[in-house]
């Protein structure tokens, strides 16, 4: 009897032993695996911090992220009268059927949608509340999402100067010093230790299509060539403006939408003109009804 109550006693230390081990080795598995998982939402945060601090950069005021909506309004009508929000009956004054901004430049030749702000400047109101004017530039422009509030990602000015004989590389070192400007405050106001700045802002060849930047990058994922902000040179002597611009990159506007716009446009034209054309054909007029 007693030597089976000592082999039980063996058989269930033994057991207990397989026991522990397993329970052990199962919590070091699951203790891993969260941590894994604590590292993997502690990245994705960081790395959201990152894209929302670069994404929200400003300029001449100007904040990516912000509404152009609000942004036009503002110009035109000072500050909201109700709190922070503008009201539909201010809002449907200025956005047309389509859901641009009216003003907005249509056939920029991209896949976007630009408005000048010029024409709602009063410099003698506006400077220094909802825009920084500065002495050295004379154009200011913001490309936005044609939905929801309209979502600034581009904000873009042009330098007083004219267009020279070897304007395109005259052009990149007008706009250099200011782009440097820029960079090192965004810089500074970004400190995450990942962030790399990229300085391409040097002429090229074919440099007109292929424009002079600087890039803000995660470093973590700077071997796909992502970048998550620009500070761009427009040098193209079609518009013969010399554009200092800073983009948003992951925020443009889809092609789809863009398309689905541009034929909202196309078939609004196509109503005007049809509605144009009958008027006038409706008009009466004279004419001989011989063998009619």
């Amino acid at each position: 009897m007693k030597r089976d109550h000592l082999l039980y006693g063996i058989i269930i230390l033994i057991l207990g032993s397989f026991i522990y081990l397993g329970v052990e080795r199962w919590a070091s598995i699951q203790k891993k695996e969260d941590q894994i998982k604590a590292d993997r939402q502690s990245e994705i945060k960081a790395n959201r911090l990152i894209n929302k601090g670069l994404e929200s950069s400003s300029l001449f005021g100007i904040r990516l992220g912000d509404s152009a909506v609000a942004l036009r309004l503002s110009l035109e009508y000072g500050k909201p009268k109700s709190g922070n929000s503008w009201g539909s009956e201010y809002i449907d004054k200025v956005i047309e059927p389509t859901g641009l901004i009216k003003g907005t430049n249509k056939n920029s030749g991209a896949y976007d949608f630009t408005l000048k702000l010029n024409d709602f400047i009063d410099p003698s109101i506006h400077n220094g509340v909802f825009i920084y004017l500065n002495d050295d530039f004379e154009n200011y422009y913001v490309k936005y999402q044609p939905y929801g509030t309209g979502k600034i990602y581009s904000i873009m000015a042009s330098l007083k100067t004219e267009w020279k004989s070897d304007g395109y590389e005259t052009c990149v070192k007008d706009l250099r010093p200011y782009a440097l400007a820029v960079a090192e405050r965004i810089k500074k106001e970004n400190s995450f230790e990942r962030i790399v700045m990229v300085d391409n802002f040097y002429p090229k060849i074919d440099g007109e299509h292929n424009f002079p930047k600087i890039l803000f990058q995660n470093n973590i994922f700077k071997s796909t060539g992502e970048s998550i902000l620009s500070i761009k040179g427009v040098c193209q002597s079609s518009t013969r403006e010399v554009i200092l611009e800073l983009t948003a990159v992951r925020n443009g506007v889809p092609f789809k939408k863009w398309q689905a716009i541009m034929k909202k446009i196309r078939d609004q034209k196509e109503l005007d003109l049809k509605k144009e054309f009958n008027e006038d054909a409706n008009k009466k007029k004279k004419i001989d009804k011989s063998g009619l």
